[in-house]
């Protein structure tokens, strides 16, 4: 299965859409260098195919590859980056 996530980064904000429904997870930048996960959605109509994990590795890849760090008070994105050795180590 293969949705395509985008990124708008005025609204800080990615996103993709199954099934007519989105789902999306949300940022903030409360100091340079460092994205703040807020929030992931996926609603229950479009839950478990493993979209949340989709949504929250596209921002991990992303800061990583623009040399960046991670805090996150969303319960689930904090959750995969704890089990993930590469993504707990771009934690700030």
């Amino acid at each position: 299965m293969s949705h395509t996530i985008t990124h708008d980064t005025a609204r800080q904000r990615y996103s993709l859409i199954v099934d007519g429904v989105e789902g999306y997870l949300t940022y903030e930048r409360r100091q340079p260098g460092v994205r703040h996960i807020t929030h992931t959605i996926v609603p229950d109509a479009i839950g478990g195919r493993g979209l949340g994990k989709r949504l929250v590795d596209a921002i991990l890849n992303d800061i990583k590859a623009d040399g960046e760090k991670v805090t996150s008070s969303c319960w689930y994105a904090s959750g995969v980056i704890d089990k993930t050795p590469e993504w707990a180590a771009l934690k700030a």
